[in-house]
């Protein structure tokens, strides 16, 4: 009787997946730093850009006051943009760390399934080995006891 290489190779297969999703993870999360860092500077740039036109006088031409208007429109849009990726962003580490959950479940279903073999292979070559043994003695005390 031999250990089964299914666990094995099923416990491999396990350790691959997780190491998908933690680079899966990594990726999403570098996503929503980036994300986080453009978020900042559209705040940034909002708020100087904001303070600016309230600081300059109010003598600019109509053109002038529907394009700050108009730039300070794509800004707040490009601000919501930014927050709704970042939410998908959220949603995405959420779902990759529920399936990291399940995945390192999985793993641990194999490798206790794979040393259970292991144990019992263990046990009935043990059990074989001892049968030989008690064999061997019974045929040593019929020869000892016969003339």
């Amino acid at each position: 009787m031999k250990v089964r290489a299914c666990w094995s190779a099923l416990e491999n297969k396990a350790e691959r997946r997780i190491n998908q999703l933690r680079e899966d993870s990594a990726r999403a999360e570098q996503l929503r730093q980036s994300l986080l860092g453009s978020q900042a500077k559209l705040e940034q740039m909002y708020e100087e850009y904001r303070s600016k036109a309230a600081a300059a006088d109010q003598s600019h031409g109509m053109s002038d006051a529907m394009n700050q208007r108009q730039f300070m429109s794509q800004l707040l849009n490009l601000r919501e943009r930014v927050r709704q990726d970042i939410e998908r962003s959220d949603t995405h580490l959420a779902t990759l760390a529920h399936h990291m959950q399940l995945a390192e479940v999985e793993r641990l279903k194999m490798q206790t399934l794979n040393e259970n073999d292991r144990v019992m292979v263990q046990k009935f070559v043990e059990k074989r080995e001892q049968t030989r043994m008690d064999e061997l003695g019974v045929q040593l005390f019929v020869r000892a006891q016969t003339p």
